[in-house]
């Protein structure tokens, strides 16, 4: 009969057994449970290569350097509606937004695969996103996109609330600001705190600006800094906006932001 000790021995120290013992606890999950895509459930990876070539990819060349919209380099009609109103991003402390895709097509089923399904494995690949978009911005536009990620003193994330956290179990944003820190070899600054709890895809424009406004509290020293900030989905822009406001009022000498996707309204 085994004693308590020899069992406690057993892994002690054996990290090949715990890595063999990994790979088949995810073998044995796979059988169970298939790897499907996120975009269109076609089994066998989680974002699928049909996909990805439908994913409308936005160029840093003719994109609008204020709100992150294709196509407005010259007069952008994200930032100039009929209202006349100007921009929220144009009157905040952003410097410059880049956003990977618009929010089409397979996108937005795959961003809710992560944020409301769960399916954390999707970070890493969304970082993979951010750091290439980033990286041909700096070299295919560098009059435009020059030193987002090379100028960047710091990596930031704009925070899920405490209530969104507690309803995932993860701050979607924290995992994908992680691996792009270590890809990208910026220092992550985990230096915002979001308060409230509504979800601003329920909200319009106005609201969504309203519930904004204050909603970032800074708790990192950034002063003098230039910022990377990272979300996932730029709507009106309200989310951004308020959290570069937060940075510059903490000190913050530079704020540039990058998003997995635009929505065009």
């Amino acid at each position: 009969m085994c004693g308590k000790d020899d069992g406690a021995n057993l892994f002690d120290g054996d990290a090949p057994v715990l890595r063999a013992l990994g790979v088949l606890c995810d073998a044995a999950l796979e059988a169970l449970s298939p790897t499907r895509c996120a975009g269109c459930e076609r089994p066998g990876e989680l974002i699928c290569g049909d996909c990805l070539t439908r994913l409308d990819l936005i160029d840093p060349a003719t994109a609008c350097t204020h709100c992150g919209a294709p196509f407005g380099s010259l007069v952008c009609t994200e930032c100039t509606p009929a209202t006349g109103e100007p921009h929220v991003l144009r009157t905040s402390a952003i410097g410059r937004v880049l956003a990977v895709a618009v929010f089409d097509g397979p996108m937005p089923r795959i961003v809710r695969a992560y944020k409301d399904a769960g399916e954390q494995r999707l970070a890493p690949l969304f970082a993979d996103m951010l750091l290439d978009a980033a990286v041909h911005a700096q070299a295919s536009a560098e009059d435009r996109y020059g030193g987002l990620l090379d100028d960047a003193d710091a990596l930031i994330f704009v925070p899920a609330t405490a209530s969104a956290y507690r309803r995932r179990g993860f701050d979607h944003m924290g995992a994908i600001a992680s691996a792009l820190a270590r890809s990208a070899g910026i220092p992550l600054v985990d230096a915002l705190v979001k308060h409230g709890s509504s979800d601003q895809r329920l909200l319009g424009r106005a609201d969504r600006k309203l519930q904004a406004q204050g909603a970032y509290e800074v708790v990192e020293d950034v002063r003098g800094a230039r910022i990377l900030l990272i979300d996932d989905v730029i709507t009106t822009g309200s989310t951004v906006a308020a959290a570069a406001d937060a940075l510059a009022r903490a000190g913050a000498c530079h704020v540039d932001a990058l998003a997995l996707a635009r929505v065009l309204s």
